[in-house]
């Protein structure tokens, strides 16, 4: 049986994780904010109690990711001077064909160190390197025409061509299908500037800050309807948690825009999806957090195999978590990444309850 064929464009980066002995953790407010800070000696020599070198970046955590599903698996993305080489060593290890990476003598491959605090969430101090470089020329478009999916990562460069190159494939070859997860410079440019390429979307992936900005439509805090009607396309919330904000304004607005499926993820508040009839919620799994980074592209690229394998939207909710799950029980966004078997032995004990009501 022929494998599906999934490339996944974006960034490669090296990273370093480091965690501080000596660290603390300050929350700061203001009238209209309330932020968290990770603080360490100014001028201070402080101990490092772990350190570990792995892997990552959008197109390397969800092609990796891919592989191990059983699929066949492209990374598109730039690598430099340093690291290059590791990293695509990295993925070919794991099954990834490289042929389409791209190398740039102009700077070091993206490196990312990363803060990880006793409570297992990270500051990343991430340099850009030869992603800010990966351009549009770069793009392997006969390879592309052949794919069954196409899975476009975060993009450094904010005016890309790259999105709008995938516009005039999608419509050359409608039968692919796109999964975008958007970075910060696209969602601050709004929907109405990403129209055309959202309305080829089968699934867009966003956490819930992403999610606003990009639609510039705030989230109703959990349990809290407005008084006006007009201004809140009603959902009924029993499907919700009490701790889960109502996303279904939100969620109205990217779909007036073509798009498919809108799935958007809250941390330890679960994940919400959406179709054009109804909305989902799924919580995460209770486990000890070692560390949260590619938590988003695991869950991103387990929901996309589940959709892969023609399952409904509750099992993809499923299998993200499950997959994220599995990230954030290990340093590296890449390690926790399960195996085909993996994820249906999981999926098989999971007691994950996905409830939903109509839009």
């Amino acid at each position: 049986m022929k494998k599906p064929k999934i490339f996944s464009i974006g960034g490669a980066t090296f990273d370093m994780f480091i965690k501080p002995h000596d660290q603390s953790i300050m929350n700061l407010r203001t009238p209209d904010s309330s932020k968290e800070w990770l603080g360490l000696e100014y001028g201070g020599k402080i101990k490092i109690d772990e350190v570990h070198e792995t892997f990552g970046g959008g197109a390397t955590n969800t092609s990796v990711a891919f592989s191990r599903m059983g699929f066949e698996a492209y990374f598109v993305g730039m690598v430099g001077t340093e690291y290059g080489d590791r990293v695509l060593e990295n993925l070919r290890k794991n099954g990834v064909d490289a042929e389409f990476a791209s190398r740039t003598q102009k700077d070091k491959t993206s490196f990312s160190a990363i803060l990880s605090s006793f409570e297992g969430e990270r500051t990343v101090l991430a340099y850009p390197g030869a992603n800010q470089f990966f351009k549009s020329k770069d793009l392997p478009l006969e390879a592309l025409a052949t794919a069954d999916w196409i899975f476009l990562n975060h993009l450094t460069d904010k005016d890309s061509q790259i999105p709008w190159d995938l516009v005039k494939l999608l419509k050359k070859h409608p039968k692919i299908k796109l999964a975008w997860n958007p970075g910060q410079e696209q969602c601050k440019q709004g929907i109405h500037h990403w129209k055309p390429l959202l309305d080829h979307v089968e699934v867009l992936f966003l956490n819930k800050e992403e999610a606003t900005c990009f639609a510039k439509t705030p989230f109703l805090p959990a349990g809290i309807k407005h008084e006006n009607p007009k201004f809140h396309c009603y959902v009924p919330n029993s499907h919700l948690p009490p701790y889960a904000d109502d996303l279904g304004t939100v969620f109205c607005q990217f779909l007036r825009t073509g798009v498919k499926n809108v799935v958007v993820t809250d941390g330890k508040n679960g994940s919400q999806a959406c179709d054009r009839k109804s909305v989902y919620f799924c919580p995460v799994v209770t486990h000890k957090i070692v560390d949260t980074l590619g938590a988003g592209d695991g869950f991103a690229s387990g929901f996309t195999s589940a959709q892969v394998l023609g399952l409904s939207l509750k099992d993809s909710l499923r299998y993200g978590t499950l997959n994220a799950n599995g990230v954030i029980s290990f340093f590296g966004a890449q390690r926790g990444l399960l195996t085909r078997k993996a994820m249906e032995a999981a999926f098989t004990k999971s007691e994950l309850e996905v409830t939903s009501a109509r839009l």
